[in-house]
């Protein structure tokens, strides 16, 4: 099968831009030359890649798909290109890290620092989405590394490494939400929960440790996102359950009371996630450093 990659990456253009003008002036050719190559992939595929509409072009349900492919392939083909030119050093390359931000602020700076005075030409891409997306970033090659708290039901080429365990807390703002009476776990159930979603590791670690003391958790508000309960929290809506790292580094930390029960809650294992295969180098040193 011969394979014409222009054509595969005007479609990724396409697909990204939605558009065949600005997909024209992002690659410098003309409309007519975009317009020909689509039909021309569409004739050697069997099948149509989009449709017009009033804002420009939509994908279809096949391309999509394509799309899946075809991105997951380019990002290979770039880390291969960037592996092959720093076989022999580290004057270039980028290290991409997906990271939730609360952890990052807890975590990630101290081994950026030093590295980048190491490595002053490596250049950092931090982002920070849900993890579900995060690991869809590493499987696809968007991502070279994934830290936080990551579920054991992933792709069996993740090789996952647990490189740190932070406690955790439940805290509220003495401010507003006031006249808080607690002295053991059965006192939390009094007051309005905000907890992480069922469906986090850290919330199904927390309803398994709860359950084991006859304890039922019936939080009024669920969350995927950290920030959102801390936005909750300063409210004074209720009592959330954090990092106590990520309390304390809070600008208004002061307005919260912690409570750690003697810091018997469970533990919070953060973990390194990463797929050894096209490793750029760069990436593969700092993960040597993480270890």
């Amino acid at each position: 099968m011969n394979i014409d990659y222009n054509l595969y990456k005007i479609f990724l253009h396409l697909y990204e831009e939605k558009s065949i003008s600005k997909t024209a002036n992002k690659l410098y050719v003309s409309q007519p030359a975009i317009s020909y190559s689509l039909k021309e992939l569409e004739n050697s595929l069997g099948y149509k890649l989009f449709y017009r509409n009033s804002k420009g072009i939509e994908p279809t349900l096949e391309a999509k798909e394509l799309y899946n492919y075809i991105s997951t392939a380019f990002n290979i083909l770039t880390d291969a290109e960037e592996y092959v030119k720093n076989l022999n050093n580290l004057n270039v390359g980028n290290i991409k890290i997906g990271i939730p931000s609360h952890i990052g602020y807890i975590f990630l700076t101290k081994y950026i620092k030093p590295f980048i005075k190491e490595y002053p030409k490596i250049k950092f891409e931090i982002i920070s989405k849900s993890m579900s997306d995060m690991i869809e970033m590493l499987e696809t090659r968007k991502l070279d590394m994934v830290i936080g708290v990551i579920s054991k039901n992933t792709n069996e080429k993740i090789k996952k490494i647990n490189i740190l365990k932070l406690n955790n807390c439940f805290a509220y703002n003495k401010k507003i939400f006031k006249n808080i009476k607690i002295k053991n776990l059965e006192d939390i159930t009094k007051y309005p929960l905000i907890l992480p979603d069922t469906t986090t590791p850290t919330r199904i670690k927390l309803n398994t440790y709860m359950e084991n003391k006859n304890i039922i958790l019936n939080p009024i508000i669920e969350t995927t996102t950290t920030e959102v309960m801390f936005e909750i929290v300063r409210e004074g809506i209720g009592i959330g359950y954090f990092l106590k790292d990520a309390v304390d580094m809070q600008v208004d930390k002061d307005d919260y009371e912690i409570i750690t029960f003697n810091n018997t809650l469970p533990e919070t294992e953060i973990t390194l996630a990463y797929i050894d295969e096209y490793l750029p180098i760069a990436s593969k040193k700092f993960i040597e450093k993480l270890k």
